[in-house]
């Protein structure tokens, strides 16, 4: 056994990138209670083969579209970037450079603004007519099959450790150390978190989602938990074969990819619905995908609505929708703090909330739409100052909390 792989070290370095975000939730904090102990746990249970996931908390997400997802505990989140920490150079070394999501040095600005790259080099800079097809993957996560992903990874892990995959020699002299990834992945890929959860929320949330959109009704062998590190990544992996057809076989030059929304651009509009036709076969016979419909085949002169932006050929703007759910945020908050103030972890949600938009808007011609809406919410000049695309919470607030928390610290630890 390769014990450099699954190393305390390599854990705990996961351990430090997991908690980077979740530090403040409640599960993490219950894991760092006893950090030191639920380390060498963990790392004993990798290392010997015996790991196995615990409960996923099951919640409704509503924006910026309702969705189910299932939150890993804490120590399972360890594992997960753990698992992506080992495949993922040898992926990225795969993937095409315009596959956008949950990449380093990508994203959704990247994405759209390689986009925008694409529409001034199809139409000569507007000189010339031209035309995109827009294309969308009917329940993407709750529809990935589980052994034909498997079969994508093992195939990778065998390149990635230099073994042959006609047979796998029993003295190739990282054999072990495959065997021992290809068994953690094993673990994670078939874990079915729906034999063990907790569900948070309202029942009304939970009658908002479709049956085909929940991983309650998948079939068995498919579908993958929204919402952990390692779902996102095997989606990439899964994709991959999506694009390396639409770049190798269809030789596309223009085609940028994010998650299951992907476009593909050329003059010619009849080039484009012959690619819709291979796409959908290749969809539906290599990886047991549907596209969604309609399916959009437009002029670019009408501009590419993606990711939250309309792309055009010299400006692109931000959606509507997007400057409505920021709308609809707003007055949310409000009501709620005109029945109570608002707590300051409410005052932090609700910052990033205003960053977040107001950054967003601050990439196309739709800065000023959202610093208008801003403007209609005069209450929120008691909390925060608010510069350029930035809320930061008034200094007076932030020396009030801090005061209170020391005090209840004075007196739990009197």
């Amino acid at each position: 056994m390769n014990a450099e792989l699954f190393s305390p070290t390599r854990i705990f370095s996961a351990y430090r990138d997991c908690r980077r975000r979740k530090r403040g939730t409640m599960n993490a904090l219950a894991f760092e209670r006893d950090q030191a102990d639920g380390l060498v746990s963990l790392t004993r249970a990798v290392r010997t083969g015996r790991y196995a996931p615990r409960r996923s908390v099951c919640f409704i997400v509503s924006h910026p579209k309702t969705r189910e997802v299932f939150a890993a505990d804490f120590s399972d989140r360890i594992v997960h970037h753990l698992l992506v920490r080992e495949l993922e150079p040898y992926w990225e070394r795969v993937f095409i450079a315009d596959s956008y999501a949950c990449r380093e040095g990508k994203g959704t600005l990247a994405a759209v603004e390689r986009l925008g790259h694409f529409i001034r080099s199809v139409t000569g800079n507007g000189a010339k007519r031209a035309h995109f097809l827009q294309l969308d993957i009917r329940n993407f996560f709750m529809s990935i099959d589980k052994n034909i992903l498997f079969s994508l990874l093992d195939r990778g892990l065998l390149k990635q450790y230099g073994i042959p995959a006609t047979r796998l020699s029993f003295d190739h002299p990282r054999r072990e150390e495959y065997e021992q990834v290809r068994t953690l992945l094993k673990t994670l890929l078939y874990h079915d978190p729906t034999k063990n959860y907790v569900r948070k929320g309202e029942t009304s949330e939970w009658d908002a989602i479709a049956p085909e959109k929940s991983l309650f009704n998948c079939p068995s062998g498919k579908g993958l938990p929204i919402g952990n590190l390692t779902s996102q990544f095997f989606a990439n992996v899964y994709l991959n074969e999506l694009d390396q057809f639409v770049k190798h076989t269809l030789k596309a030059r223009h085609y940028v990819r994010y998650v299951d929304d992907f476009v593909l651009l050329h003059e010619n509009p009849a080039q484009l619905r012959e690619w819709r036709t291979a796409i959908e076969k290749f969809l539906r016979e290599r990886l047991h995908l549907t596209l969604k419909e309609p399916v959009t085949l437009k002029p670019v002169s009408c501009g590419v609505n993606f990711l939250g932006y309309v792309q055009h050929i010299h400006h692109r703007l931000v959606r509507r929708r997007v400057a409505g759910n920021f709308e609809q945020k707003l007055e949310g908050y409000r009501i709620r703090e005109q029945a109570s103030p608002l707590t300051y972890p409410e005052l932090q949600k609700l910052g990033a909330v205003v960053t977040s938009y107001l950054a967003h808007g601050s990439k196309a011609n739709g800065y000023r739409l959202l610093t208008g809406i801003l403007g209609r919410h005069q209450w929120l000049k008691n909390y925060y100052r608010i510069v350029k695309w930035k809320a930061t919470i008034r200094t007076e607030l932030k020396n009030e909390h801090l005061i209170e928390t020391n005090k209840i610290f004075r007196e739990e630890t009197a």
